[in-house]
């Protein structure tokens, strides 16, 4: 029997409690300091190219029974120094509308697509998609892009209680090897019947993905990625990366929203999206102890950085009355989730976007306002802020 002293015992004793943060805290995080980028901006997303160009696409509101939201766009080519407001040629109308549906192709274009794509009878689906091949300056289109599904409910309601007759390109587009384009999307299909906690009118969705081999004029319907009805909006708003690097190379994970005070859920495919696990919740452990806590929040945003780190950046609703924006971290390719950082603690309309701007900085977008109180988030002015956060593996 090996006895140890006590100063080799409390070596011992310190090594394994290292070991325990080491495991609940995999990563030193720092944040810079927020800057409006957006005055008057709630809902922003962000595309990042190759070149350095950042691009915010936000939507500045939506009138009173509109179709389609009022929408903004930044463009910062100074490494976002400085943000200049960016508006398309007289003859392109509002130009895009999107939520993140953006992919810079190898060979160099950039493809935007608009988020809404709307029902033109015989259960197909379309909607604009534009083209730049210089770095946002200019953008050719609208062109359409379109898609078919059978099995598509054309008679639905959205979140505003307002009809609509269409499903969401949402958030992700994933070049593969073979030029091959998938695109993760949600609505309803005419068997999801159960309805929304607080809108009764209102059926719960589900997330599906497309893939196109056209460059995106054309999409086919792949699979249901999920179509449990979860939570209080069941599987919806979903973000799609496919991983570069690691063990786990060419997974694709895909996470999504489930309601406006529920977790955000997650689920893999290891076939190109041809079949997916079951969706699953999403908690971080907290305590050394093994105690853990749900991921709740709407709209994530995920990327895989250079070193394969995930970063996820999402919000908090109104509703749920802990307000605020943050970003969750895996270092095992989203085996699991550690090190959820808050960014901000005012009411937030909770839509972000996030990109690495350089290996171990990341650059955050999020909404915030200048109170803290739920009950006047329908008057309140909401800006977007931009902040770099560092991010390195202890």
């Amino acid at each position: 029997m090996t006895c140890l002293s006590r100063r080799t015992f409390g070596f011992a004793l310190a090594g394994a409690a290292r070991a325990v943060d080491l495991v609940l805290q995999p990563f030193a995080v720092s944040l810079g300091p927020e800057r409006v980028i957006a005055p008057g901006v709630p809902w922003p997303y962000l595309v990042q190219l190759r070149d350095g160009t950042s691009i915010l696409l936000g939507h500045v509101r939506w009138p009173k029974g509109g179709r389609y939201p009022i929408h903004y766009t930044g463009v910062s080519r100074d490494g976002r120094k400085t943000w200049q407001e960016w508006k398309p040629a007289a003859n392109q109308g509002p130009g895009p509308i999107t939520e993140g549906s953006a992919v810079e192709l190898r060979s160099g274009p950039l493809l935007v697509f608009n988020v809404h794509a709307e029902h033109v009878g015989n259960k197909v689906f379309q909607a604009p998609y534009w083209i730049s091949r210089d770095s946002y300056r200019t953008l050719e289109g609208p062109l359409q892009y379109r898609f078919s599904l059978p099995e598509a409910e054309t008679q639905g309601r959205d979140d505003r209680g307002e009809p609509v007759s269409r499903m969401y390109l949402r958030r992700s587009v994933v070049e593969l090897e073979n030029g091959d384009l998938l695109a993760c999307a949600y609505g309803r299909f005419e068997s999801d019947k159960s309805p929304v906690e607080y809108l009764a009118s209102m059926a719960k969705m589900r997330s599906f993905l497309l893939r196109s081999s056209d460059q995106g004029a054309t999409w086919r319907y792949i699979s249901t990625i999920a179509a449990n009805p979860v939570g209080q909006e069941g599987a919806a708003e979903p973000v799609l990366v496919r991983l570069a690097r690691g063990p786990l190379r060419g997974r694709l994970l895909c996470l999504m929203r489930s309601g406006r005070e529920n977790p955000i859920y997650q689920c893999e495919s290891d076939d190109e999206g041809r079949t997916w696990t079951r969706m699953y919740p999403l908690s971080w452990q907290y305590s050394r102890y093994g105690r853990r806590r749900e991921i709740a929040g709407t709209d994530p945003d995920v990327i895989e950085m250079q070193d394969g780190t995930l970063a996820m950046s999402f919000g908090h609703k109104p509703d749920y009355e802990d307000h605020g924006n943050f970003v969750a971290f895996s270092a095992d390719q989203g085996r699991s989730w550690t090190e959820v950082v808050r960014l901000s603690f005012s009411v937030t309309m909770a839509y972000s976007g996030i990109r690495e701007a350089a290996p171990g900085e990341l650059f955050v977008v999020y909404s915030v306002s200048d109170t803290i109180d739920s009950s006047r988030s329908h008057d309140t002015v909401f800006n977007t802020v931009g902040r770099s956060i560092y991010v390195r593996r202890r």
